[in-house]
């Protein structure tokens, strides 16, 4: 059996007999994946942007990408059932607020590719999640390289025998819960959920599988803005301004309700980013149902 406590989370005690059984019964992250598409409306969160970044200076600007990451979140915060992982085949809530997203030290064709992994505070506003966004790209793009960086360079040295035995130990030891903290510390894939902003690239979203290394239980994928007729009222199109979300989910960490819920609430935040301007009011039960470990100032 796992341990109760990981160095990333909790085990979940008295869930229903569906969920105990779901991850014995669908044993890896891509055969219990949900993937779901939401369009967004960002006429008004572009009309938002304007105002807001108006007297900012250029390198303190607020991006649509900040925007979808502080909405993000704040519906985690929200809703923490959105903050579990299957690990060892139990469920556990993660103590953490952490999400994962790919930096690109130059944009080219040839310009090579690291990871961000940032933790937030489930009380952090647009603003506070835009600086610690811009100061982890930052060191993203350092020449030097980053943590996790070094790690994978350290690591792809081996040889091929002994990097299939590092991989496969530290495979058992994660089943256990007894992963060095370390290596899950520097992990971007050890994650509420992974970010791939392809809009930022041109390209529309795809939909991307799950990671079976690491816990992550969410992918999503941000498109790129584009303008399409949409229905208002029974008669009438009118030409907006979208951009559409590609979720993949572990269907084994909560129900389908409640994601479903969650996703409303997240494209609400979105839509109306006035809403991220000031640090949310969070209920006492919803913090203890977290469990958080780590609330960044």
């Amino acid at each position: 059996m796992g341990l109760r406590k990981r160095y990333d989370g909790t085990r979940i005690e008295g869930l229903s007999p569906f969920r105990i059984i779901n991850p014995y019964v669908m044993r890896g992250r891509n055969e219990a994946a949900i993937y779901y598409s939401q369009l967004l409306e960002i006429d008004a969160t572009h009309e938002f942007l304007r105002e807001f970044n108006r007297d900012r200076p250029l390198e303190e600007r607020v991006t649509l990408f900040h925007v979808l990451l502080a909405a993000a979140v704040r519906t985690v915060a929200l809703r923490p059932q959105l903050n579990r992982f299957v690990s060892g085949r139990h469920i556990y809530q993660r103590n953490r607020i952490v999400f994962s997203f790919i930096v690109k030290k130059r944009l080219s064709d040839d310009g090579a590719e690291t990871n961000a992994k940032v933790v937030f505070s489930p009380f952090d506003t647009l603003a506070s999640v835009s600086e610690r966004v811009r100061e982890h790209v930052a060191q993203a793009r350092d020449p030097a390289g980053n943590a996790s960086d070094h790690e994978i360079r350290f690591v792809t040295r081996l040889p091929r025998f002994a990097l299939g035995l590092i991989v496969r130990s530290f495979r058992l030891l994660d089943y256990y819960g007894i992963a060095p903290r370390g290596m899950i510390a520097l992990d971007p894939l050890y994650a509420t959920a992974y970010v791939a902003n392809l809009g930022s690239v041109g390209l529309d979203a795809p939909y991307h599988h799950l990671f079976e290394w690491g816990n992550a239980s969410v992918f999503f994928v941000i498109g790129r803005p584009r303008h399409v007729s949409v229905p208002v009222g029974a008669q009438r199109l009118e030409n907006r301004l979208t951009l559409e979300v590609r979720y993949t989910f572990d269907d084994r960490v909560s129900e389908g309700y409640y994601a479903a819920k969650s996703l409303q609430m997240f494209r609400d935040l979105v839509q109306d980013p006035r809403r991220l301007v000031n640090p949310p009011q969070i209920p006492e039960t919803i913090l203890r149902e977290h469990g958080l470990v780590e609330i960044p100032e």
